[in-house]
């Protein structure tokens, strides 16, 4: 059961969007050679492949908090100590800890509305709760993705040897070097 879950926190993201475009793939290589060879247009495949492609948008925001992949301008935390950058970042986690925890009740709230309507989608009358819920479950996802950033940065910023898949070069000798004064600072003392 360990394993399974080790295996689900490393892969669980990049599994579903593998599947996921390539299923988009297939589905729009299907209508491509349906309407221009045998004539005939899918009444369901663009229907699929948005409701996939929102799936994939959502599940990608936890991917990139997880993999530390996202827009930022580094030109001034560059300047700073590796410790102070990890204080930094756990400053910025906790804001998107914050943000992230305002908005899933709101993404549960949004969800609920369509469980509640019963709507169905017009082509392959599937219920409209299953594409509205990617909201909620990529929240979820990425709060947790960040807290487990947040952990990792905190006990880095604290001077402790981390296990930080995303950045291996956070091993003991590189915790060591954290924990000796930069060049700069030595410097200045």
């Amino acid at each position: 059961m360990k394993k399974v879950l080790k295996r689900l926190d490393r892969y669980a993201e990049e599994f579903l969007l593998v599947v996921f475009l390539g299923a988009m793939t297939l589905i729009m290589g299907i209508q491509v050679v349906s309407r221009y060879v045998f004539g005939m247009s899918l009444s369901w495949s663009e229907e699929i492949t948005r409701y996939l492609f929102i799936w994939s948008g959502f599940l990608s925001v936890s991917y990139c908090s997880k993999m530390c992949i996202s827009i930022k301008i580094e030109q001034f935390v560059s300047k700073l100590s590796r410790r102070t950058i990890a204080w930094v970042k756990v400053f910025t986690h906790t804001i998107e800890l914050l943000f992230f925890g305002y908005m899933i009740p709101f993404a549960f709230s949004y969800m609920m509305s369509a469980v509640h309507s019963g709507q169905l989608s017009p082509a392959c009358h599937l219920p409209m709760w299953i594409v509205q819920a990617a909201p909620l479950v990529s929240f979820v996802l990425v709060f947790v993705r960040v807290l487990q950033r947040w952990f990792i940065e905190f006990a880095f910023a604290r001077g402790k040897i981390v296990n930080d898949p995303v950045h291996p070069e956070r091993s003991t000798e590189y915790m060591i070097e954290a924990n000796v004064p930069e060049e700069d600072e030595r410097r200045n003392s």
